[in-house]
């Protein structure tokens, strides 16, 4: 039994009023043995990055959560890596300065970092029944996450273009995906989550003061909380 969250980016507070509604303890316990899952984007644009990884952590190394990749994260693993970042991508700086403020600085980064390890792009759960992957994925990229294009789907959909204002436009791949195995995704913030063509996508907003959303696996039902954070919506707010 699985419960699959919405993109968190950085929403302590909802976080933790979403699975307490949900019948989880502070120790990510549940009395019927469930699990969390995460959909991704954990980090950046939200109030409290570093309070949502070290809640996170915690939950995962009692095997009590389990996560997949999101573009967030990306970067954030980019970063842990050495790497030379574009200033303020994605909201990051404010993440990194929060992390850098931990008494534990150093410590508290290697676990993210093994954290991140032992975060894949997709996870198959439920004998294959249940598919978690950021942005989503089509029945035949299912097993195919290392070629190069399939992985540009799962992080960040089909991108098609732009609006006007400079938004990302996608192609709603889930409006034709008939596929048997039930997928559960985010990235693109919608007002609300909606079950359809055996899909859902979980990212409803709570960053930008909408709700933070789960699927609640086998029941298929959706549990959401409001938000009590917004930040201004940037461009492309996935």
């Amino acid at each position: 039994m699985y419960d699959v969250i919405g993109d968190v980016h950085g929403c302590l507070d909802a976080l933790k009023r979403l699975t307490a509604a949900m019948g989880y303890d502070a120790g990510g316990e549940h009395p019927e043995g469930r699990s969390l899952v995460f959909v991704g984007d954990l980090i950046n644009r939200g109030p409290d990055s570093a309070g949502v990884l070290r809640l996170v952590l915690g939950w995962w190394r009692q095997n009590r959560a389990l996560t997949v990749m999101g573009n967030h994260d990306v970067i954030l693993t980019k970063w842990l890596s050495g790497a030379a970042l574009e200033p303020g991508r994605g909201g990051l700086d404010e993440t990194i300065r929060q992390i850098e403020a931990q008494p534990d600085a150093a410590d508290f980064k290697d676990e993210i970092r093994a954290l991140l390890a032992d975060t894949p792009l997709v996870r198959i759960l439920d004998e294959g029944r249940l598919i978690v992957a950021h942005a989503g994925i089509e029945e035949s990229m299912i097993g195919r996450e290392d070629d190069p294009e399939v992985r540009r789907f799962i992080l960040y959909g089909d991108a098609t273009g732009k609006t006007p204002e400079g938004k990302t436009l996608r192609r709603d791949w889930a409006a034709s995906y008939h596929g048997a195995a039930f997928i559960v995704y985010g990235h693109t913030p919608q007002q609300r989550a909606e079950i359809r063509h055996n899909t859902v996508n979980v990212d409803t907003s709570a960053v930008h003061g909408g709700r933070l959303t789960a699927l609640r696996w086998p029941e298929q039902t959706l549990v959401s909380v409001a938000s009590n954070y917004s930040v201004a919506d940037p461009k492309d707010a996935s």
